[in-house]
């Protein structure tokens, strides 16, 4: 390789390696600011894999090679380059290409320059495209309005079809923003029928619907997401199986359970049992000491993924949930089975309202 080819084969690896580590540090940044810490640590993880690929590379002379200033390159530009009109997400699009693009020509001309590094460099590449896809995919999900959802209602489905519809109607009305369809005892097409008939029971700006571990059951509605429990279906597993939008809930029962929520990216967490229950039997109860660590554990984070509290609640118990730091709660009987359901809903929603 003659003096020419090498000056030209290391500013291409220095320009390419640049624009690898920006866009790096760009989704990384996108993913931080928008509480994303899974994604955040993922792409931080793969910017020091990066470097550590790249750490025997003849670092002076990729610097000796640099000639930003009578790059051919500057002078053509396109439109869409000039542009980010589309937000955050359009500045995602752009960078996830930008690191694909440079992984593979650094791969590429690594093979010739320095041949040891490319299977490394090859590695991070496919790494990146896996989570470049769960990050755009994630970016279109309605995170916004679980975000701002404090009222999670579990239902099950042994009323009568025209009475469980006028139920969640109801509720939805009053203030519940989710309502989980929980029913172990039906078959999945009765599931699916109760499950769709709540969906368009509902008003879909103030009430969204959840399925419970049945990720076929959401595969055949249009439900907003699914909720799975730490012996079901495992988050990468559900999330293969759900709607590119659909989100994604888990039950958590003790810290180690949280920070691996946070870690493999789940929307929401479940977080319990606070109280004894009717609906679930549990050997012990982690309780209200649980929920203080949740809420100092997600501030120390600097991550509002919604934690909601379940297990056992009724009215009179919200009060002292929401000193724990935990602002949501996840209800079953107190609001499903009560005489009135939508006037206890309402009272739920209007202290978890004053709260805020």
């Amino acid at each position: 390789m003659n003096h020419h080819e090498s000056l030209a084969a290391h500013r291409l690896l220095d320009a390419n390696l640049n624009r690898a580590f920006e866009a790096l540090r760009t989704l990384e940044d996108i993913a931080r600011f928008q509480d994303q810490a899974g994604f955040q640590s993922k792409y931080k993880i793969l910017r020091h894999q990066l470097r550590t690929a790249t750490q025997d590379w003849n670092h002076e002379q990729l610097y000796a090679s640099r000639d930003a200033s009578h790059d051919v390159g500057r002078e053509t530009k396109t439109a869409a380059e000039s542009s980010r009109s589309g937000g955050l997400g359009e500045i995602s699009t752009a960078a996830s290409q930008r690191i694909q693009q440079s992984l593979r020509c650094l791969e590429e001309v690594s093979k010739f320059i320095y041949p040891n590094s490319a299977s490394a460099i090859e590695a991070v590449r496919y790494q990146v495209y896996d989570f470049n896809a769960q990050m755009l995919l994630s970016q279109k999900r309605d995170l916004a309005f679980l975000k701002q959802a404090r009222l999670f209602v579990l239902a099950h489905c042994q009323l009568p079809l025209k009475d469980f519809v006028q139920r969640v109607s109801e509720l939805s009305r009053a203030g519940v923003d989710l309502i989980q369809i929980r029913d172990k005892q039906l078959d999945a097409q009765e599931l699916i029928r109760y499950t769709q008939s709540a969906i368009e029971a509902v008003d879909e700006r103030q009430t969204r619907v959840i399925v419970n571990d049945r990720a076929d059951v959401l595969q055949c509605t249009t439900a907003f997401g699914l909720h799975v429990g730490q012996t079901d279906l495992s988050v990468a597993q559900s999330r293969s199986l759900i709607r590119p939008i659909g989100v994604l809930g888990l039950s958590t029962h003790n810290g180690d359970q949280v920070r691996e929520a946070i870690e493999v990216g789940v929307d929401y967490i479940g977080c319990g049992p606070t109280f004894p229950s009717s609906t679930k039997d549990f050997p012990s109860f982690p309780g209200l000491p649980f929920l203080r660590e949740v809420a100092e554990f997600l501030q120390a984070a600097g991550s509002s993924m919604p934690a909601f509290a379940i297990g056992g609640i009724d009215l009179a118990k919200v009060k002292s949930i929401l000193e724990t730091g935990v602002k949501r709660v996840a209800v079953s009987n107190a609001i499903w089975e009560a005489e009135q359901p939508g006037l206890a809903a309402e009272a739920f929603s209007k202290i978890l309202s004053s709260d805020i």
